[in-house]
């Protein structure tokens, strides 16, 4: 059996990292008098200072390995074994060596003796005694048997390329993220978000190894005397059965932890207990470090302090602006249409750009290439239903579905007029034109509406929203070594509230087309680049019709269109991989328009007219840099620092869960674009004999140009919106803990996240920095997966974080009989900690896991332990029959405000029952 032997290299001394030997000099302890040292700058506890002192420790680390790899080797042994020579010349040189035991004759006996030669110099000796031939390959020694006379050194190999698609062999879907290694090699890849892998090698003949988590392993042999294309179908394991266990190697789960980015799949998301029926992205999302939720019944999330609009959702590149159903209790994004997320917090990739905090990248199925699959689920407050197969067999395919809500028969009785529903259908179609095109149509629509209506159309008073998203994709092959991904997409999000005659309506859309590049140019240097072009439409809000509409100030629409070019280079040598890149973007309001400029009490100084030409623009360069150092074969080291830029905004002055009252508004002569610096630290290390890998990030972000609002600013049907609008700073640091358990009969995680956001905008809270509402110093979730038999499944999800941050009155006094509250600092006071222990039940029905009719029974408690967690506290008064305010907690004394509180959900079963029906 081959396989692939890594002698790692030993460790370097702790003085390559800065770390202080035994023996010298032991620092003093600072004593209470002692003031700690500073540097010009920076105080030596600043956030920032400890990642430049980092850098520059992981920096001197370089030159080290750098000038062992050149040191002169001895050995001087009369009987030794080839196996130990190479040891040592591990030990001595710091190079790495692989090769297939059963072809090298590591247990022949030898007499070996070189005296301060070179690594060339000793690796020729040794092909001298044995036979044997090497290549030197990204700084390692690949050594392969040699058949022929003794003494022959194979020193310029010539280089093929072996590339492909990896697919599940049952669906024909692309695998994301498969891994392709060249067996006998350090050499291996990681297909793209397509499937896509390209692997360049010497000439010979190779046993290539193909696998993915939940898949079998597979292997094939290539002859690689020419660029060969091989593509790979991998078959699934079923995981319903306990005693399978899918092990992933250790290199292998190294590689694809890139820092700051969490990966989920729709397993993922489906074993999480439900809420009425559903498990989606945003409670998904939550349960990881650095991802903070608003609060129940709420779609608005935070990500490591940043704003609520500094996150986007993508759906195959579509943006979703909204992607919420009933304020944030389900999810747009279903697991059945679902097949990868990539969550990224920092070191995002240079052609995804837009948002200052994160992207949310989801990749949708292709739909099944080889038969028809009809999926249901059941559950008294919702039903949905999925069909794909194939539109011709191995060639073109499609995925439907189909989703409603269904909440009548809990009120109609009681309110026929209500009308409360929520529904989606989304679609996929995929086409294989030949080897080297590839044709992708995705179109998603979903709708919320909560209403009261009479008797007449218009008597209808309510609330009503609507996401619309499709994408139009084409995948080309120039070569073996050159891909690329051209998108057309469009997004679209509108909100209505009406009111008998009257309508307000606001929204936002876009129309983009890009194009990405990735040229393999050798095996350890990746390329990408390409170019983006967006149009924007914002409606900020306005009365359409009725009555009132004449009332109302002329709201105007603004038209805006962004550009962006970005490259970036992957570089990887030895233990060493190094990224850098850079996203190129400008941004131009389109007229004809009015708008208006400020003087410094924000009061309108002058109205400006400007014709069809671009009369506002802007031009940014965000550079984004990462270095990575393996440690060893299971554990890695990383820092990143990127620059970003935001160039639309939410604007809203609401902490309510509950509200989309928002405006989105476009960079402009008054708003100038949002842009953060952050900067992140980040170890891995796994335990394979465990199954267990852990990861720990720090991280510090610094954003500038930050929205802010004085008291009782006017942010709806005001024409002067604009001067309402304050701006500030806005600081986040933090440490983020995951420890995860591979799949198995128990597996699932355990996060911590300690972190601070803090505001400071000069005309608030007398300029001082106050704590952001998302600021939330701790945060814990627990999710646990345990397989109780063949056919019954445990799941429990626990999370627990400090309450949010809100202003509250500090001392009152009576006015003209009025009690009037006194508020001192901004966000002085804290919601009570939250605390949610959800639980599920699931039972296969089927015997067999590989049964075209498959079935199961889902029971889910949401808030098992019935806590109450509170969204909102009010200040409210309190009157007698006669109209007088008194105080709840004393009748008698002076009469004030009283303090009340509001939860959602204290305890909420769920019964859910799903189907899968498979045509062979």
């Amino acid at each position: 059996m081959l396989t692939q032997v890594r002698l790692v290299v030993p460790n370097f001394g702790s003085s390559a990292f800065g770390v202080q030997r035994s023996g010298g000099s032991r620092m003093r302890p600072k004593t209470e008098n002692q003031k700690p040292k500073t540097s010009r700058g920076l105080p030596i506890e600043h956030p920032l200072r400890a990642f430049i002192i980092a850098f520059f420790l992981l920096l001197s680390a370089f030159p080290v390995f750098s000038q062992i790899t050149g040191a002169k080797i001895t050995i001087q042994r009369s009987k030794i074994r080839v196996e130990e020579v190479l040891k040592e010349i591990t030990l001595q040189s710091g190079i790495q060596f692989s090769y297939n035991p059963e072809s090298i004759p590591t247990q022949q006996e030898i007499s070996f003796h070189v005296r301060k030669a070179s690594l060339e110099e000793t690796l020729g000796e040794l092909a001298s005694i044995i036979p044997v031939d090497y290549t030197i390959i990204e700084d390692q020694i690949v050594l392969n048997r040699r058949e022929g006379p003794v003494g022959m050194v194979q020193e310029e190999p010539e280089y093929f390329t072996v590339s492909g698609f990896v697919n599940s062999l049952s669906s024909g879907e692309s695998l994301i993220g498969a891994t392709a290694f060249a067996r006998g090699t350090p050499i291996g890849t990681t297909t793209n978000a397509f499937g896509f892998y390209s692997l360049r090698l010497p000439k010979g003949n190779y046993t290539m190894e193909y696998s993915y988590l939940g898949f079998t392993t597979e292997i094939a042999k290539i002859e690689l005397i020419k660029d060969v294309k091989k593509d790979m179908g991998l078959r699934a394991v079923p995981l319903e059965l306990p005693d399978v266990i899918v092990e992933t190697p250790v290199s292998d789960m190294l590689d694809k932890r890139q820092m700051g980015r969490l990966e989920l799949k729709p397993a993922d998301l489906d074993n999480m207990p439900e809420f009425g029926g559903e498990s989606g992205l945003i409670r998904g999302l939550q349960a990881f470090p650095g991802i903070k939720s608003h609060s129940d019944g709420s779609a608005f999330f935070f990500v490591r302090g940043g704003g609520k609009d500094q996150n986007m959702v993508i759906i195959d590149d579509a943006p979703i602006y909204n992607p919420a159903h009933l304020f944030g209790f389900y999810s747009m994004v279903i697991p059945d249409f679902t097949k990868d997320i990539k969550i990224y917090k920092s070191d995002i990739p240079v052609n995804l750009g837009g948002r200052l905090s994160s992207i949310i990248d989801v990749r949708t199925k292709d739909g099944n290439l080889n038969k028809m699959e009809f999926r249901g689920a059941f559950n008294p407050l919702l039903y949905q239903f999925s069909l794909e197969g194939p539109v011709v067999k191995g060639k073109s395919s499609f995925f439907t579905s189909f989703r409603r809500s269904n909440f009548e028969w809990l009120y109609k009785k009681n309110v026929p007029n209500l009308n409360l529903n929520f529904g989606d259908f989304s679609f996929k179609w995929n086409f294989r034109a030949d080897n080297k095109n590839r044709f992708f149509f995705t179109l998603i629509n979903g709708r919320d509406d909560l209403a009261n209506t009479g008797s007449l159309s218009s008597d209808r008073a309510g609330v009503f929203w609507n996401n619309f998203a499709t994408t139009i994709r084409w995948n080309h092959l120039f070569s073996p070594k050159i891909f690329s991904n051209t998108t057309l997409y469009a997004g679209n999000y509108q909100y209505k509230l009406s009111s008998t005659e009257d309508i307000w309506h606001s929204g936002i859309g876009n129309l983009s087309l890009k194009s990405d590049f990735t040229v393999y140019n050798s095996q350890n240097i990746t390329t990408k680049f390409g170019g983006e072009l967006q149009a924007f439409a914002f409606n900020p809000g306005k009365v359409l019709t009725g009555s009132l509409s004449s009332l109302f100030p002329a709201i105007r629409q603004d038209y805006s269109r962004q550009a962006a070019l970005y490259y970036s280079t992957d570089l990887s040598f030895s233990r060493w991989q190094f990224s850098a890149g850079a996203r190129l973007s400008g941004w131009a309001n389109l007229g004809p328009a009015e708008y208006y400029t400020f003087d410094e009490n924000h009061e309108v100084e002058d109205t400006i007219t400007a014709g069809e030409e671009v009369y506002q623009s802007y031009w940014n360069i965000a550079p984004r840099s990462s270095l990575e150092f393996h440690i060893d074969s299971g554990s890695s080291l990383k820092l990143s620092y990127g620059v970003y830029y935001q160039y639309i905004h939410l604007i809203s002055n609401s902490a309510s869960p509950f509200t989309s009252f928002e405006v989105w508004l476009p960079s402009s002569p008054n708003i100038k674009p949002q842009r953060a610096h952050q900067a992140a630290l980040g170890y891995v290390r796994y335990f394979p004999k465990q199954g267990l890998g852990f990861s720990s990030e720090v991280y510090y972000k610094k954003m500038n140009n930050q929205i802010d609002y004085p008291p009782h600013a006017q942010t709806l049907l005001n024409p002067l919106i604009e001067g309402e609008l304050r701006f500030g700073e806005m600081r986040s640091y933090g440490l983020e803990l995951l420890l995860k358990k591979a799949p198995g009969r128990l597996n699932g995680w355990i996060a911590y996240t300690y972190s601070r956001a803090l505001r400071q905008t000069k005309a608030v809270n007398g300029g001082r920095e106050y704590p952001a509402f998302q600021d939330r110093p701790h945060d814990f979730s627990l999710m646990l997966n345990y397989r109780l038999t063949k056919r019954i499944l445990f799941s429990a999800y626990w999370t627990a974080y400090t309450g949010s941050a809100f202003s509250a009155p500090t001392r009152f006094y009576t006015f003209n009989h009025n009690t009037v509250p006194v508020y001192d600092e901004k966000n002085n006071a804290r919601l009570p900690d939250y605390n949610r222990l959800d639980v599920a039940l699931k039972f296969i029905l089927n015997r067999k896991p590989e049964n075209t009719y498959q079935h199961s029974l889902t029971f889910s408690l949401y808030n098992a332990l019935g806590h109450k967690n509170i969204v909102a506290v009010n200040f409210n008064k309190i009157l007698d029959d006669n109209g007088s305010p008194i105080v709840r907690a004393n009748a008698i004394g002076e009469q004030g405000l009283v303090a009340t509180q509001a939860d959602l959900v204290r305890f909420f079963p769920s019964l859910t029952y799903k189907l899968k029906i498979s045509k062979p």
